[in-house]
């Protein structure tokens, strides 16, 4: 989820300029490319902002943090 286009409603945003730079740094033209990030509002409201390149990069990066958070959890339950 992106926030749209001129929605100011005066929280935290990141500007979608920022967004884009940081997917133009995640590799060249005629590579695979994508970000995904998460944010938390001074209201602690989650903001998600993502770009990719195609559904593959999407996918990759989606199931690669499904598998970083599902090991997070089963260290968490591990140290109970």
């Amino acid at each position: 989820m992106n926030l749209p286009e001129g929605s100011d409603s005066g929280e935290f945003c990141i500007p979608t300029e920022m967004v884009d730079k940081l997917y133009d740094l995640s590799g060249g033209a005629d590579k695979y490319k994508g970000v995904i990030m998460a944010v938390s509002s001074e209201n602690g409201k989650p903001l998600i902002y993502c770009k990719f390149d195609c559904g593959m990069t999407e996918f990759a990066l989606t199931k690669a943090l499904e598998n970083h958070f599902k090991h997070q959890a089963n260290e968490i339950t591990e140290e109970d």
